[in-house]
């Protein structure tokens, strides 16, 4: 799970490629890939460099740092990971002059991009009586009439030491009960305002708390999520024209990929990721070009991200270590894949084999439909469940089998989740993982 320390006991990618003289760089966008999670190991310089309040960075930002670093790499050979998070919730491109705004009276306490989903712990001087906090919202020019729906203020709670605060929030805001104990404020205007008043009588130091969200209808998600994708792909081509004029481009080789997939509805009505293993969560890009490649198409393969250190080790002339599982992608394909994601990120632990063209998905968290089966030969998205009808693949049995045999083993391995700190606390909400 993501906020949960990566101890690496076999050698990493960068490691293999370092001791063969290699140097070694990344640049990462999201706070859950910080150094202290231990995904920095091999890596001669790892880049972060967040603002405050604000856990992802554009791939704006990213260039900069990715472009300064390939200039001080360039007199040698390099290995070098460059990180982006676009696109990816919230739905909106960089950009556009419209602001989020928490103020006492004219006093301006904080003032961000409305676009943005900061985490803000605001310090406040509370004198007697009752303080009135405002929160303003500029919703984004992107949404349209329409596309707007609501404003969402997460886990939101005042403190202050030695005295209880009431907390009266206005009317229009609406109390959701969500996982784990939180609480949500969610309101459909674009000014809303909270009345503290310390019990004791005195002043006294608090501090207020919350994750802000824009919240939009779907048809404004799908539409941001274009204007991502557009924005990141004018993003690359700024940071291969600079290629190009350091004279790194032609001798560069190049591997692009995603992470994940992107639910835009399609199963479940869900936006988004990590709940679900269908094909439309788990498709991802895996792009191999540049120097020493030659062209080939698009390949039907199998191939998944385990991949992709194997693949640029074979492009480097170097041996894979035992340890690593996957495959060089050009040699040959994956025959089968095991896929998991679990609680608490997402909201229930679920497995998934996939033997091309056929996926079985076990979700032993629910009291219905536990085993859905799928032909993703024919289904894009994996969305159309088999299971309740013949078997087209004579191979189903054998598949469920699997699935039920290997999510056992990793059920009773699972890492208990230990205690986050708050900045990973922070770090978790802000990114829509708790």
């Amino acid at each position: 799970n993501n906020g949960q320390a990566r101890p690496l006991p076999q050698p990493s990618l960068a490691e293999v490629l370092k001791r063969a003289g290699y140097a070694t760089g990344a640049v990462v966008s999201l706070a859950v890939l910080r150094r202290e999670f231990g995904l920095d190991k091999g890596f001669d310089h790892y880049l972060e460099n967040f603002a405050p309040h604000l856990w992802y960075r554009s791939a704006e930002e990213v260039n900069r740092d990715a472009m300064a670093l390939t200039d001080r790499l360039r007199g040698g050979r390099s290995f070098i990971w460059i990180h982006y998070s676009d696109p990816h919730e919230p739905y909106f491109p960089p950009g556009g002059a419209e602001r989020f705004t928490v103020s006492r009276g004219s006093e301006v306490l904080y003032r961000g991009s409305s676009r943005q989903q900061p985490v803000l712990r605001l310090a406040l001087d509370l004198a007697p009586g009752t303080t009135e906090i405002t929160l303003e919202t500029e919703p984004p020019a992107l949404l349209g009439a329409d596309g707007f729906t609501g404003v969402a203020f997460s886990d939101l709670e005042v403190k202050a030491a030695g005295t209880g605060i009431d907390l009266e929030p206005s009317a229009d805001l609406v109390r959701r009960d969500e996982r784990y104990g939180r609480v949500t404020l969610q309101t459909a205007a674009t000014r809303s305002s909270l009345r503290l008043t310390p019990r004791s009588g005195r002043p006294c130091r608090a501090e207020l708390t919350f994750k802000y969200q824009v919240k939009t209808s779907g048809e404004a998600k799908r539409l941001g999520y274009r204007e991502e994708v557009r924005y990141l792909d004018a993003e690359l081509g700024r940071f291969l024209d600079h290629l190009r004029r350091a004279g790194i481009y032609e001798r560069s080789l190049f591997l692009v990929l995603g992470d994940h997939g992107e639910g835009l509805g399609e199963y479940n009505g869900h936006f988004g990721h990590i709940h679900y293993l269908n094909k439309v969560y788990t498709h991802v890009p895996f792009i191999l070009s540049g120097a020493g490649v030659r062209p080939r198409g698009t390949r039907p393969a199998l191939v998944s991200n385990l991949s992709v250190a194997p693949t640029l080790l074979a492009r480097a002339g170097l041996r894979r270590p035992k340890s690593m599982a996957g495959r060089d992608a050009l040699a040959g394909a994956d025959p089968k894949l095991f896929l998991e994601t679990y609680s608490p990120e997402a909201y229930f632990d679920s497995f998934a084999t996939v033997h091309f063209p056929w996926q079985v998905i076990f979700h032993p968290g629910r009291s219905e439909r536990q085993l859905e089966f799928y032909d993703l030969g024919r289904d894009r998205h994996g969305t159309v469940d088999l299971q309740a009808r013949p078997d087209p693949s004579g191979r189903r049995p054998e598949l469920v089998n699997s699935v039920l045999r290997v999510s056992r083993i990793i059920t009773a391995s699972k890492r208990r989740q230990g205690r986050f700190d708050r900045k990973t606390m922070d770090t978790l909400k802000s990114l829509g993982y708790l």
